[in-house]
């Protein structure tokens, strides 16, 4: 087996390990972001989403689409 600091001193794993990271963090701040912009703009995607804010017909209207919801969803 391969020891630790074998694997450490590796340039193909430390650049995979640090893109990695970078790629996990960017997922974490989306998931945040996507959420405080449709919670703030009452925009859900489905009806069990926006069941906090009423129910039946009153609730509908909260199912809808936002360009700029959708703007940070496709962001890079």
């Amino acid at each position: 087996m391969v020891d630790l600091t074998q694997l450490m001193e590796n340039e193909v794993f430390m650049a995979f390990a640090s893109y990695a990271a970078i790629i996990l963090l960017k997922m974490m701040f989306m998931s945040s972001a996507t959420a405080f912009y449709r919670m703030t703009r009452k925009v859900f995607a489905n009806p069990e989403d926006c069941t906090g804010f009423g129910k039946g017909e009153i609730a509908k209207k909260y199912l809808r689409t936002d360009d700029r919801v959708e703007r940070i969803r496709r962001m890079l």
